[in-house]
């Protein structure tokens, strides 16, 4: 029984690293994708014609979502529970919670993993209410979809991101990603089982910076939409 408990505590631990990485890598890429609200002439068109693109490969995009979806649902689902038999196995819980500096990794945003985790679920559902199922706007571009009509999900962008409150939910959830995104990468190279002394402190030194970027690399969209609007 115990060698069972170990192997299961391994292999969830493998599950949310890895999930945890593909998760981080698509931000990056769905970060870079983004970057196209910036670029275009009319405002739009680049990111609008980005949005079909992504849209006509039909069915093969759909089965990525589903495939993110998975990712995702298995990676919040697992941490939970293992938070859950964590928490359990415990006989007593701490008084007082200490933070280490030094050597220990033990910060505000390691402990807050499960809250900044589930926070960022509630704003991922959100968005995607938002932006996959809200309102269906259309538009043509000459040089685009050979000038047939596409989806304007930037006219919906500039609509949702022109609402203070919609702007301040985006800029709290952002935030707590950040946090969220520095702990996980580092610690999932540690329970893989890749780590050494210049390693393992290379990685934790860029994780929040690399956190950090992402999130401010999304909050700019809300932002400079509501600034021009």
């Amino acid at each position: 029984m115990a060698n069972f408990i170990t192997i299961s505590s391994v292999l969830k631990k493998i599950i949310i690293a890895v999930t945890g990485i593909s998760l981080f890598l698509f931000l990056i890429v769905h970060l870079l994708g983004n970057i196209t609200i910036f670029t275009g002439s009319p405002p739009g068109r680049d990111f609008n014609a980005y949005a079909h693109f992504l849209e006509s490969f039909g069915i093969l995009f759909t089965i990525a979502e589903l495939g993110l979806l998975g990712f995702f649902g298995l990676h919040i689902t697992t941490s939970l529970y293992t938070n859950l038999i964590n928490y359990k196995s415990r006989k007593s819980r701490y008084a007082v919670s200490n933070f280490a500096g030094g050597k220990s990794k033990k910060t505000y945003a390691s402990t807050s993993m499960v809250i900044t985790g589930v926070v960022v679920m509630a704003f991922l559902i959100w968005h995607v209410l938002q932006f996959r199922f809200g309102p269906y706007y259309e538009t043509i571009y000459l040089s685009v979809n050979g000038g047939e009509p596409v989806r304007d999900l930037y006219r919906l962008i500039t609509e949702e991101f022109s609402n203070i409150w919609v702007v301040l939910g985006y800029t709290v959830a952002l935030s707590l990603l950040s946090l969220h995104l520095g702990h996980g990468f580092w610690s999932s190279f540690q329970s893989l089982g890749i780590y050494g002394k210049t390693f393992t402190r290379v990685t934790y030194s860029i994780s929040y910076l690399l956190g950090l970027i992402i999130s401010l690399g999304f909050l700019v969209i809300p932002l400079y939409i509501f600034w021009i609007n």
